[in-house]
């Protein structure tokens, strides 16, 4: 078995692409790589337009390809949390052997997948809540322990099964094949969970992006409940667009730039300019906030209403993912809206340090513990080929006396000041 792995993860929204190349090294994980495009053809979270999606993921593993230096050919798929929902199954399983094993876990995931969930949905993600032998709860896999029954809880998140088949049916007419899928929501808050302080607390993640927001509840790191409403940002993008004529690039550019969420009124500074010289058309700052500020309003209150129930206990913070979190003031204005903390969650992993990439690394996070009962070792690309193109020729050119000047000057400097000191 191979000691490293290498995951491509891909994501496909409203009006991007996007996708993190990323490699497991023991108990180590880094970014490779990172590629985000433009992306037409999705409206409403459904796909309209598949010859014009397909090309863009063509484009987009292209790309990647050639920064890997061989074929990209497996993806994990984030998908949209369309009409999400999430189910609880317990299971109590006899164990033959009187001791667990990773088979029996294995066998209660397989079995957590046949659960029907009614007829237009589609379990996309299953997640054991917990496990139970002899009256004792575990948090993780008891493996190894002795007991003749095992009880499991397990959380099933459930997403349209049209939509879900449609996404894998583009990335696979794209050329790449779908390793496993996710929903935005779910990988976001498997983020969030592993670096936020959910333990004894409750944890709201606004996962927002640009047709649809996620609302999900993690306690103790696990997720609690989540829902998804079919309004994001372009709620504040459409008066811009309507009020001046702009494109929608044009318009997203100015709210995300200019647009502060919670000033009415702005400097009479020109941020845009076009037109003719004889037909000059402006935008200033305060044009911009008048345009926006009443779909900022109800935004938030959209917001207070679906968190209203739970902001009331104590112990609750909030954290905004998605592209719709690096909104100016934002987190501010939730914060006052909500009186509790509500901050822009932004990962702290070195080359993808924004929130927008939140969903894509809680997917590899979710590989990781599936991984664990499928037993599997599966690669994006090909290994043997990934490896032979790290291996660098000797560069002549390099000046082999550098590293013996750089000894010799460092080494002056510490005499020196060793006779300063009369040592």
């Amino acid at each position: 078995m191979e000691s490293n792995q290498i995951l491509a993860a891909l994501q496909i929204e409203e009006n991007e692409i996007r996708i993190v190349v990323g490699e497991f090294y023991r108990d180590l994980f880094n970014i490779i790589t990172r590629e985000s495009i433009p992306c037409k053809g999705i409206s409403e979270m459904r796909i309209v337009d598949e010859k014009t999606v397909i090309n863009s993921i063509r484009e987009i593993s292209n790309t990647v390809s050639a920064t890997m230096g061989t074929p990209l050919e497996k993806v994990l798929l984030c998908i949209p949390g369309y009409r999400a929902k999430k189910e609880k199954k317990n299971f109590d399983v006899l164990l033959p052997g009187r001791v667990v094993n990773y088979s029996d876990i294995s066998n209660i995931f397989k079995d957590s997948y046949k659960v029907n969930v009614g007829n237009d949905y589609e379990i996309i993600n299953a997640a054991c809540a917990y496990y139970k032998i002899n009256g004792i709860i575990y948090p993780k896999m008891p493996i190894g322990e002795k007991s003749e029954m095992l009880s499991t809880e397990v959380d099933l998140i459930c997403g349209d099964r049209l939509m879900t088949y449609d996404y894998v049916s583009v990335v696979e007419k794209a050329g790449l094949s779908v390793i496993d899928i996710c929903q935005d929501g779910f990988a976001s808050c498997k983020e969030a969970a592993l670096f936020e302080q959910s333990f004894n607390n409750y944890v709201i993640d606004i996962y927002l992006e640009a047709s649809h927001t996620v609302f999900s509840l993690i306690y103790n790191g696990r997720l609690f409940s989540n829902i998804t409403v079919n309004t994001g940002y372009d709620e504040l993008i459409k008066p811009i667009m309507t009020t001046y004529s702009l494109n929608y690039n044009d318009a997203r550019r100015l709210l995300f730039r200019y647009g502060v969420f919670d000033k009415p009124t702005g400097e009479d500074r020109i941020i845009n300019r076009w037109g003719s010289k004889n037909d000059p058309h402006t935008i200033t700052y305060n044009d911009l906030q008048k345009t926006m500020f009443e779909s900022c309003e109800k935004m938030v209150n959209d917001f207070y209403s679906c968190c209203s129930s739970i902001i009331q206990q104590e112990h609750v913070s909030i954290v905004i993912t998605g592209y719709g979190s690096s909104l100016q003031d934002l987190d501010k204005v939730l914060t006052e809206k909500f009186q509790k903390t509500a901050k822009a969650y932004c990962p702290d992993m070195l080359g993808v340090r924004e929130s927008k990439w939140a969903a894509l690394l809680g997917m590899f996070y979710v590989y990781k513990d599936n991984k664990m009962v499928r037993n599997t070792n599966v690669n994006s690309v090909d290994m043997e080929i990934y490896k032979a193109n790290l291996i660098y020729k000797e560069d002549e050119s390099v000046d082999d006396g550098l590293i013996d000047k750089i000894k010799t000057f460092t080494g002056k400097i510490f005499t020196e000041q060793s006779d300063d000191r009369g040592e």
